[in-house]
């Protein structure tokens, strides 16, 4: 059976099993419930060489119960959502309600709590059904012909280490006792393609991909090329000495220290005295006038839906204003705790878990400087194309930041020579403080979410070499 024949009928069906569960908790003495079910179709191929290495496909379907009672929460997912089984996860949910702690904050969402009304992001931007014309050989052939591509890109590319295709049709309802019934498709995919380089004796590697929601939206002369570029850009690359100097974050660079900020200002995190932006709203945090957006309706966002891992409406929001911090990302328990509206960034991992706090698609808003503006005003400097280490030379609570790097050197505006082996250390706040500039080529990238970044310059940054 083909993907589009088995999604035509799988259709409403988690409409229909939410309501089935529903009509089933109603002889159990709750306060509030909800239901969430979701299902999801994957595939994920592998190729090495011009050939299959794995190939896997997965098609699951599953339901989570949240059940309220005295003020406290009970929780329970079931993979079976047949009858018995969903009768089974209900009892664990009134059960599991039964252990947990009370808390004040502990009910259903309600329509006014939201900070977002009226704008919803319809299916159709969500799910392409392109994707559903796409057969596994058509797949097969994408992921060959990113590799082909990567190769011819370079007469220095000697290999490619890998080269991955992914691609999923995801679905999800939620329905609760406060009246919220709602559901929505899309369809995501991505490839990716890790080269290697070699001129003489020194050895090079650079990686890239492309996402859209088919295959169909990705460029694969373009990913194969940054890839490419990547790995023998770095080529001979050479220490240098430890100093303080200005640096130029490429876009896939500059997201990943974004991700650290994004970390940052969710609400759960602040609550819990784990982030550096603590009591700081309202404070100017970056001295140029940046603005950053969490917008969970972004046309063409990957992670866009019209309501979040809780049924609430999603929406816009103006993080950093002008360089201030305006506004922490709340869920609705978090934002009851700081008596302000959720702004619908609930997420869910998956059926398996309740509702946390996390970011949509969040980005720094462009300039209209272009690339090579930036790099001209880089007198002395360096151009960082990739960074190692992210998640494990970042502390959350104290904001330091120690991160392998290599790139480029900068003189007079001007590429100089390749450089590897380089510690960037700094802290959350002062990399803030030190964005001076910020670029207009905006590039989106899947890291826990869909988190974009121009190129931007920062000054005077602790570097570490020979």
């Amino acid at each position: 059976m083909q993907n589009n024949e088995k999604y035509k009928i799988r259709e409403g069906e988690l409409i229909n099993i939410c309501k089935d569960a529903a009509g089933k908790i109603e002889k159990y003495n709750v306060d509030e419930f909800e239901i969430f079910s979701a299902s999801s179709v994957d595939n994920e191929i592998e190729i090495f060489k011009g050939k299959v290495e794995t190939l896997s496909f997965s098609d699951s379907i599953g339901i989570g119960i949240r059940v309220f009672k005295n003020k406290s929460v009970g929780y329970s997912y079931t993979t079976v959502p047949g009858s018995k089984s969903i009768e089974d996860c209900i009892e664990k949910a009134v059960l599991n309600s039964k252990i947990t702690g009370r808390e004040e904050y502990n009910y259903l969402p309600r329509e006014e709590e939201s900070g977002y009304k009226g704008k919803v992001i319809n299916d159709r931007l969500l799910f392409s059904e392109k994707l559903l014309d796409y057969r596994i050989e058509d797949k097969v052939a994408t992921a060959k012909k990113l590799e082909e591509l990567t190769r011819g890109s370079d007469k220095r590319i000697t290999d490619v280490e890998s080269v991955g295709y992914q691609d999923s049709i995801y679905e999800t309802a939620i329905l609760n006792s406060v009246g919220f019934c709602g559901n929505y498709k899309k369809t995501t995919c991505m490839v990716y393609v890790n080269a290697i380089s070699k001129e003489g004796v020194d050895i090079s590697t650079g990686d890239f991909f492309g996402c859209g929601r088919s295959p169909a939206d990705i460029d694969l002369h373009y990913v194969a090329d940054k890839a490419a570029n990547r790995s023998v850009s770095i080529l001979g690359g050479e220490k240098i000495k430890s100093d303080r100097v200005d640096l130029l974050l490429d876009p896939s660079v500059s997201a990943q220290f974004l991700s650290v900020i994004a970390d940052g200002i969710t609400a759960d995190s602040v609550q819990k005295k784990k982030s550096v932006f603590e009591g700081k709203i309202g404070e100017k945090i970056f001295s140029a006038d940046i603005d950053i957006f969490d917008d969970g309706t972004l046309e063409k966002g990957l992670s866009s839906r019209p309501f979040d891992g809780e049924g609430v409406a999603k929406g816009n929001t103006h993080v950093f204003n002008r360089g201030y911090l305006e506004s922490y990302l709340y869920n609705t328990i978090t934002a009851r705790k700081d008596k302000t509206l959720s702004t619908g960034n609930a997420v869910r991992a998956s059926y398996r878990s309740m509702p946390e706090v996390g970011i949509s698609n969040f980005y720094i808003k462009p300039s209209e400087t272009g690339f090579r503006e930036l790099m001209g005003d880089m007198n002395k400097g360096f151009y960082v194309i990739d960074i190692i280490g992210m998640h494990s030379g970042v502390d959350s609570i104290s904001g330091q930041i120690s991160v392998g790097a290599k790139g480029l050197w900068i003189e007079d505006g001007r590429p100089e020579k390749p450089v590897k082996e380089v510690t960037i250390a700094t802290d959350i706040l002062s990399f803030c403080k030190s964005i001076d500039k910020v670029g207009s080529d905006l590039e989106f990238f899947p890291l826990d979410g869909y988190i974009g970044s121009p190129s931007l310059i920062i000054r005077d940054i602790t570097i570490s070499g020979k």
